[in-house]
């Protein structure tokens, strides 16, 4: 299994905004959240400049990525989701693959990176905060913590207990292996028929989503289904899915999922503290793990450090 090398106090980290802008004083909070943990940040000056969908214009954003991977930092981070990942990856498929293996950190629309690295260059990545995410003055959530004591290989794994099931299949007591993979719904739905589809044969599918109702969420499901992209997929664990009411108030998202859970001979367990809820623990993807089926699910990641 490939390894990271872990970072000691005044290690730099590169700023990246591949999707959507944020406002400054968001990112001036992340920045500042770095600095107190004692690590450097390395930015563009023109990071932000945001134009349509997009932090910056598109030619900006593939040379901050491109710069990225030819600096001595060891991570990257990205600024925010919200749209735009994709449009990177047929630029990073002209690039040499760098022989020193970089960190991503995100979620959301940074699912297709995640995939790209993951797939096509086997590199360990982090379904994690963004940048904007990591706030200085939040002291009452644990997880922030987790992201230093990983970054700086003090966690070699991270287990996730409580795993609720969601059909038989999920109910019997056994265990799987394999590493995870996945992420944002609509962004594995969005990589269909392209270069970095989703690769999920043999391995923990993880899924998360936001803003979408409950028959658009099992729609999705239905898609990778008919596709193949579930074939031989180990067990599916699910993290948030937010923000999906319908014109009525009500949120039937859990009862679309259940639907699917229902119909399907995959383990599915609910239960993942990751996503676009209040918690967003960090979740290694790319690497070994293994899942212990039952009457309550647990599921041990290797950190790649």
């Amino acid at each position: 299994m490939p390894h990271f090398k872990s970072l000691n106090s005044g290690d730099s980290i590169n700023i990246i905004a591949p999707a959507s802008a944020a406002p400054i004083e968001r990112l001036n909070n992340g920045l500042e959240w770095l600095n107190q943990q004692g690590y450097e940040a390395h930015l563009p000056k023109d990071l932000l400049k945001p134009r349509l969908f997009f932090a910056s214009p598109l030619e900006n954003q593939v040379r901050h990525v491109k710069e990225a991977f030819k600096s001595d930092s060891l991570v990257l981070w990205c600024l925010r989701g919200g749209y735009g990942s994709a449009r990177l990856i047929p630029y990073l498929e002209k690039l040499k693959k760098p022989a020193q293996k970089k960190l991503l950190i995100g979620f959301s629309d940074i699912t297709a990176l995640h995939l790209y690295l993951g797939q096509k260059w086997g590199w360990p990545t982090i379904h994690g905060r963004v940048l904007t995410q990591m706030d200085p003055k939040a002291k009452r959530r644990p997880d922030l913590k987790i992201y230093r004591q990983l970054l700086e290989g003090k966690i070699k794994s991270l287990t996730y207990s409580g795993l609720v099931p969601m059909n038989e299949a999920a109910k019997k007591s056994r265990t799987v292996s394999g590493s995870v993979t996945g992420g944002n719904l609509r962004l594995l739905e969005c990589s269909i028929g392209t270069g970095w589809e989703l690769e999920a044969r043999g391995k923990i599918l993880f899924l998360e989503d936001v803003g979408e109702r409950g028959y658009s969420v099992h729609r999705m499901l239905v898609h990778l289904t008919q596709a193949g992209l579930l074939e031989g997929v180990r067990a599916i664990v699910l993290g948030d899915f937010t923000e999906g009411l319908e014109s009525d108030g009500k949120d039937r998202t859990r009862e679309a999922l259940q639907a699917f859970a229902d119909e399907s001979s995959i383990p599915v367990l609910r239960g993942m503290p990751c996503g676009h809820g209040e918690k967003n623990h960090p979740l290694p993807f790319h690497t070994k793990a293994t899942l212990k089926l039952g009457k309550r699910g647990t599921l041990k990641v290797a950190t790649g450090f």
